[in-house]
C-alpha cells in the first residue's frame, strides 16, 4: 500500500491581479491510496490536490462511454423523443468480447434517452454501438467525433478507437484529461440526473417489454457504505484488465466542488469474506472526503500587506515606498493552516529598481512569488502602497543627485548653471548702465528745464 501525500497545500482560487497561473504544484497530505492512478482538483479554479501517475496513458475502459454520451447529447436535440435502430450485425459486433450489453436486437429501435442511460449506468456496449451508427452513420465516424471533441477541450493525451471502451492498440486517456472531460459533461444536466440513477426502467420497445437496469456505479447506493458518498453529482465507474476498476466523479459541498479520477484500483477480497473490494471507488470516497473535510478558502494576500519597499527618487519627505499586492490573493488550503506562513519573494529581474516621484498609490512597479510550504504557487503584480505627490525640493535635490552620479549630466547643470550665472551677471550691469543713463538723461532734462 502506498503512503501518499505528506502534506496538502494549496494553490490560487482566483486573483484579480494574476500574472499568469503556474504549472500547478502538487502537494501531498498523509492519505492511503492503493490505486496506481488517481487525480483530484478543484472545479472552481482548477487547483491539483492529488495527483499520482495522473499523465501517465492508460486504458479508459467504461470511462470512454462518458464522451460517448457528451457527443451524442451535443448531436440530439431531443433524446427522450428522438430513437435509434439497432443495427443488423450488433451480434457479430458484442459477440464475444466480454462487453456488458442490454441485449438489443436487430432492428429493435429504442429511445436515444434508453440509450444513454445503459451506456452510462451500465456501459452497455450494444447501446454505444448503436449510438455511434445512429448520429454518425458509422461506428468510425463516431469514434472520429470523440477524438474531435476531446481534442477540442484541450485533452492532448487521450485517443479513442472504439466506442465500447475495451482494451485495444492506440486507445488510452490520462487521469488528468479524464478530468477535463468529466467536468464538461458534468455541466449537463440530464448527464448528471442519467449517472446519479441507481435504477432504472427501460422504455419497452416493438420487440420487448420494458426491462429494468441498475448501476454499477456503487458510490451512489447507500446500501454500499464502503463505497456511499452523499455528495456526489455525477459519476461513471469501469473496469477492463489493462484499466483495473476506475472512476470519474464530481462532487459539491458547501460551495466548494470537484472532480477526482481514480483508475488502475485493484480488486481485492475483503476480510476474509470471499467478496472482493472495489478500491477505485474506495480511494475515490478517501480522496473526496479528506478534501471536503479540511480544505478551505482562505485569503492570503491584500493590498493592506506590506511585501517590501522601493527607494524613492525626486520625493523631498520620503526616501522609501511600501509595496503591497496589487490585488486580493485567495488560496485553498489545510483548515488548520497558518496563512502567515504565506511569504513574498520579490522578483528583482521583473521589478524596478526605483520609484519615480509623481507616483499614485497602486502603480504596478514589479511582481513577486507567493511561497507557501516552500512551495512557489503563484507570481503576482505588486504596487506602490502610498502616494508619491510633485515636490519642487525633491525635483531638485533629485537632479543634483543624479548629476553628481552622471558626468554628461553634471557637465549639463554646470552648463546651465554658468548660464544663469553669466546671464545674471550681465543683466545686473546692464541695468546699472540704464539706471545711470537715465540719471544723466534725467540731470540735463532738469537743466533745460530750469533755464
Amino acid at each position: 500500500m502506498k503512503r501518499a501525500f505528506t502534506l496538502l497545500l494549496s494553490i490560487l482560487l482566483f486573483s484579480v491581479f494574476s500574472a499568469g497561473a503556474l504549472a500547478a504544484p502538487t502537494y501531498n497530505t498523509e492519505v492511503d491510496v492503493m490505486s496506481g492512478i488517481y487525480y483530484l482538483k478543484s472545479m472552481n479554479d482548477g487547483t491539483v490536490l492529488f495527483s499520482q501517475n495522473a499523465d501517465v496513458p492508460c486504458s479508459p475502459a467504461g470511462l470512454l462511454n462518458v464522451v460517448t454520451a457528451s457527443v451524442v447529447l451535443n448531436n440530439v436535440a431531443d433524446p427522450a423523443n428522438q430513437t435509434m435502430t439497432v443495427p443488423q450485425n450488433i451480434s457479430s459486433m458484442v459477440g464475444n468480447t466480454g462487453s456488458a450489453t442490454m441485449f438489443l436486437s436487430r432492428g429493435e429501435s429504442v429511445r436515444v434517452l434508453d440509450l444513454l442511460y445503459s451506456i452510462l449506468i451500465r456501459s452497455a456496449a450494444d447501446s454505444s454501438i448503436t449510438l455511434a451508427q445512429g448520429v454518425a452513420g458509422s461506428v468510425e465516424a463516431f469514434v472520429d467525433m470523440m477524438n474531435e471533441y476531446v481534442r477540442a477541450l484541450g485533452c492532448a493525451n487521450t485517443h479513442f478507437v472504439n466506442v465500447t471502451g475495451l482494451d485495444a492498440e492506440g486507445q488510452y486517456t490520462t487521469a488528468e484529461d479524464m478530468a477535463i472531460i468529466m467536468q464538461a459533461a458534468s455541466e449537463n444536466a440530464l448527464f448528471r440526473e442519467i449517472t446519479m440513477t441507481a435504477v432504472y426502467q427501460f422504455q419497452a420497445t416493438q420487440l420487448y417489454d420494458e426491462r429494468r437496469i441498475f448501476t454499477t456505479n456503487l458510490m451512489i447506493q447507500s446500501g454500499y457504505p464502503a463505497y456511499y458518498y452523499q455528495y456526489l453529482t455525477s459519476i461513471k465507474a469501469g473496469q477492463t484488465s489493462q484499466a483495473g476498476k476506475c472512476v470519474a466523479a464530481t462532487a459539491t459541498k458547501d460551495g466548494y466542488s470537484y472532480v477526482a479520477v481514480v483508475m488502475r484500483g485493484p480488486e481485492e477480497g475483503a476480510g476474509g469474506t470471499g467478496q472482493k473490494k472495489n478500491f477505485a471507488f474506495v480511494d475515490c470516497k478517501t480522496l473526496l472526503s479528506w478534501t471536503f473535510r479540511n480544505i478551505k478558502l482562505c485569503e492570503v494576500a491584500n493590498p493592506t500587506q506590506t511585501v517590501g519597499e522601493l527607494p524613492v527618487r525626486y520625493s523631498y519627505t520620503t526616501d522609501h515606498v511600501r509595496l503591497v499586492p496589487a490585488g486580493k490573493l485567495s488560496m485553498l488550503l489545510p483548515a488548520k493552516a497558518d496563512t502567515d506562513s504565506v511569504i513574498f519573494r520579490i522578483l528583482d529581474d521583473q521589478t524596478e529598481d526605483e520609484v519615480k516621484a509623481p507616483c499614485p498609490k497602486g502603480e504596478i512597479v514589479g511582481k513577486a512569488e507567493v511561497v507557501y510550504g516552500e512551495q512557489v504557487i503563484e507570481v503576482i503584480n505588486i504596487a506602490t502602497g502610498d502616494d508619491l505627490p510633485f515636490e519642487l525640493r525633491g525635483v531638485i535635490v533629485g537632479v543634483a543627485k543624479d548629476a553628481a552620479h552622471s558626468p554628461v549630466l553634471l557637465l549639463l547643470v554646470l552648463a546651465i548653471a554658468a548660464f544663469i550665472v553669466i546671464y545674471f551677471f550681465l543683466g545686473v550691469r546692464y541695468d546699472k548702465k540704464l539706471r545711470k543713463f537715465r540719471v544723466i538723461r534725467g540731470g540735463k532734462t532738469r537743466k533745460r528745464g530750469g533755464k
